[in-house]
């Protein structure tokens, strides 16, 4: 075995006379380093994990819940001393890591669905406000990558949306004042997505049916409701289509219910 001025020491699990370089420092240990070498103690310690996983596996899991808020602190703490050093090895190592990543969420679909689901109704509240205040400091930024991304996938989006509408079902609905009780009737072949062109022009004041957008303002969009009455296939005949809104039209009209709609369909 070495001196203490010959700077090595006897591993007491390989034998072998290493540098005390080699050896982790431990305070009461001969040198002021642990009897064995770190290469020994790193091939133990992927011994034991690999005989106890289950056991070391609950055992962080358990640690990690009862100290949520120590550990993410220490990993943020942890990422802002290393930035630089994390980013270099991101870099060196991408393409592995990214390839990981995408096995990993394979093989754990359901548990990652899952998980983010728990997390997101646990922390609701305080991710839509995240999520509001990034929109607000970087609606520039924002606005600009949808344009670019829109630009470099125009055809496929514009063919996506193709499909969508092509889908969609047709229907007959209602949209309900439930302060006044008055109500709107309309026919559509782009299913649900006929409220959002609806409430978009209420939004913007472009509505073309007056007494609508004069309600809408003065009663707030709380006060209304969409209401399908009939769905119907994607590919429902036009005319068929204004034939049962006018027939409900006169439904309502012969019960005494008062309509937006200023015209009845022919």
């Amino acid at each position: 075995m070495g001196s203490a001025e010959e700077q090595t020491k006897e591993c007491t699990r390989c034998g072998q006379e290493k540098p005390l370089s080699g050896f982790h420092k431990h305070k009461r240990g001969r040198f002021g380093v642990r009897s064995q070498c770190k290469v020994c103690r790193l091939e133990h310690g992927k011994q034991y994990y690999q005989e106890n996983r289950n056991k070391e596996s609950e055992r962080k899991k358990q640690y990690r819940q009862k100290n949520r808020d120590k550990v993410l602190e220490r990993l943020k703490q942890y990422r802002q001393k290393n930035k630089d050093k994390i980013a270099e090895y991101y870099q060196k190592n991408k393409d592995k890591i990214l390839e990981y990543q995408k096995q990993y969420r394979q093989k754990n679909k359901d548990k990652i669905v899952e998980r983010e689901k728990q997390h997101y109704q646990e922390n609701k509240d305080k991710i839509l406000e995240q999520m509001k205040q990034y929109r607000q400091k970087n609606r520039d930024k924002i606005l600009e990558q949808k344009k670019q991304h829109y630009q470099e996938n125009k055809d496929k989006i514009l063919e996506r949306q193709k499909q969508y509408r092509q889908n969609l079902p047709s229907m007959i609905y209602e949209i309900h004042n439930t302060i006044t009780k008055q109500i709107y009737v309309g026919q559509t072949s782009q299913g649900r997505q006929r409220w959002s062109e609806h409430k978009s022009r209420l939004r913007k004041g472009t509505h073309r049916n007056p007494q609508l957008q004069k309600d809408w303002d003065k009663r707030g969009e709380d006060a209304f409701r969409f209401n399908v009455v009939e769905e119907l296939p994607c590919d429902f005949n036009k005319e068929q289509l204004l034939e049962k809104e006018a027939a409900l039209m006169l439904e309502h009209i012969s019960n005494g219910v008062k309509l937006y709609n200023e015209d009845i369909p022919e």
